[in-house]
């Protein structure tokens, strides 16, 4: 493997576990629509987590293979879009 290879192959793996983000929460979605009552109401809700949660844990994918690959300034990029992000919702929580 050449290290152009060992770089991408983290990105080959998200996009892979990205679909798989999609189809859960599409079949969540689906069956929040289709069960009845409260049981419908928090399978509606977990997929709409797994639609908030899945940009940030792209950014934790991708801080972990920038810093396997040693690109620092992209790892502190990222830790700060998480710290904002963090930061935003300890605002929400509190207020």
């Amino acid at each position: 493997m050449t290290t152009g290879d060992l770089a991408r192959e983290p990105m080959d793996r998200l996009v892979t576990a990205l679909w798989w983000v999609v189809v859960t929460a599409a079949a969540l979605a689906l069956l929040g629509l289709a069960l009845p009552g409260d049981l419908g109401d928090a399978v509606a809700a977990a997929a709409v987590v797994v639609v908030i949660a899945s940009p940030l844990l792209r950014v934790v994918w991708l801080i972990v293979a920038w810093w396997r690959s040693g690109d620092w300034r992209f790892v502190g990029v990222g830790a700060a879009l998480l710290a904002v992000v963090a930061t935003g919702f300890a605002v929400a929580l509190l207020t």
